[in-house]
């Protein structure tokens, strides 16, 4: 009841150290619906002190790997705050950073993309980055070539850390663009105002730039259009050479008949090389095994020496085949053998001639020259030695070459000088012709008067 609202709030609840249960909410005496009850519980009550929340310390950490690359923009990978679009961030670095690789390299990669990342935040001036992914992924990330160079990017090249030259060079020629345009439009019009003629220098400009961007247009898809003719023609060349790829690897070998040997099987190339090595190594051996004043004597002895080393590797291929190896692997060996025969005989043929007259006689000439230029004996000694063995290899070389003339078969017999040769043509006579006999010496007036 109203009356009784107050009817025992005088009363001293000090004993008990708390209000009687008339005088909590809810009880019988307590105030009416709506009534505010007075906090009579915090006066016996101690009051909780109060919690001080303490601050949680912002932990984030770079990706293992990126730390060289992000550290420039550490704050801004900070505020991103959603795994999603940190693993988009991370899958574009390393996207980039393999295809810097590709330009720069892989140690250099890494250093390049942080530099470009720490110069495109720059190029905020102190203005906050509102979206960090976006940022990241459109402008911080992606390479700005301001000419045609691959390392280019915001006119550095990213090889060398230096100033473009190739932006450099448009730049000159956008520049001397402007001043052409401004000295004709001084010549043609001298009178017009600063302002107008800067106006008239800019139309003139725009005009002349359109005009050039129509031109590398057009260029352009004519360069498309041939590229597309030559990408046609280059696949007709490579279906062809396919075709003929397949067609060869059809063939059978040429020596044995072995289906699908693409002409030449394993055992028959590995026995052909061998008969090439083997008389190279004749030809070798032959050349410095005596004179080679006379053809004759040389082709016996080119004989007599492919004979011995023709009999060394049949005999060496014949023990193989007794041991039971397969023939693949005897025609391998007879390779190998042959072609270290060709070695030692060039080894055993180039020593030979080191010690040849002609070698030591150059050897002492040029030790005198040097001695008496420079004054040191270890220099002239050099220089002697490095020229005994370039007389040696050139006398290898001529009789080399002499002996491979002569297992050659004889060649017809040409006739000198074209003089000679059209003589020679002229005494021919012609079909049907009818030959007038050649009048002596002092008798030519008679035969033309008797004509």
């Amino acid at each position: 009841m109203p009356e009784r609202a107050d009817g025992r709030e005088t009363e001293s609840g000090s004993e008990s150290g708390r209000i009687g249960v008339v005088d909590e909410p809810g009880g019988q005496g307590g105030p009416l619906r709506g009534e505010q009850q007075p906090d009579r519980a915090g006066e016996c009550q101690t009051a909780p002190e109060p919690v001080v929340a303490k601050p949680v310390p912002l932990r984030w950490s770079l990706p293992r790997g990126l730390e060289r690359v992000l550290d420039p923009v550490r704050l801004e990978w900070a505020r991103i705050g959603h795994a999603g679009g940190r693993t988009r961030v991370r899958v574009a670095l390393q996207a980039e950073l393999r295809r810097l690789a590709g330009i720069v390299g892989s140690e250099q990669a890494p250093v390049v993309l942080a530099e470009r990342l720490e110069r495109r935040l720059a190029a905020q001036h102190g203005e906050r980055v509102r979206e960090p992914v976006g940022w990241l992924l459109a402008r911080g990330l992606p390479q700005r070539a301001e000419c045609y160079a691959t390392a280019c990017d915001d006119q550095v090249r990213m090889d060398t850390g230096l100033v473009c030259p190739s932006c450099e060079l448009l730049i000159g020629d956008r520049r001397a663009l402007r001043h052409q345009v401004g000295r004709a439009v001084a010549a043609e019009l001298p009178r017009l105002a600063p302002a107008e003629a800067r106006a008239e220098v800019e139309r003139r400009l725009s005009r002349e730039v359109a005009q050039r961007a129509a031109r590398d247009a057009v260029r352009r898809e004519q360069a498309a259009v041939e590229r597309a003719r030559r990408e046609v023609v280059w696949a007709q060349q490579r279906e062809e050479l396919e075709s003929a790829k397949a067609e060869l690897a059809a063939r059978a070998c040429e020596e044995c008949g072995v289906p699908e040997a693409g002409g030449l099987c394993l055992v028959c190339s590995q026995n052909r090389t061998a008969r090439a090595a083997v008389e190279q190594a004749a030809q070798v051996a032959a050349a410095v095994s005596g004179p080679v004043q006379d053809l004759g004597v040389v082709a016996e002895r080119l004989a007599a020496c492919r004979v011995r080393l023709e009999d060394e590797v049949g005999r060496a291929a014949g023990r193989l085949r007794r041991e039971g190896m397969p023939e693949a692997a005897v025609a391998w060996e007879a390779r190998t053998l042959a072609e270290q025969l060709l070695r030692q005989e060039r080894a055993r043929a180039l020593d030979a001639l080191l010690a040849s007259e002609e070698a030591q006689t150059e050897a002492e000439r040029v030790f005198a020259v040097e001695r008496a230029r420079r004054g040191g004996e270890e220099q002239a000694r050099a220089a002697a030695e490095e020229a005994r063995q370039r007389c040696a290899e050139l006398l290898f070389a001529e009789r080399l070459g002499q002996t491979r003339v002569a297992e050659r078969p004889p060649a017809s017999e040409e006739v000198g000088g074209w003089r000679q040769r059209l003589a020679a043509l002229a005494a021919r006579p012609l079909h049907d012709e009818i030959r007038v006999p050649q009048p002596a010496a002092g008798g030519f007036r008679e035969a033309v008067s008797a004509a």
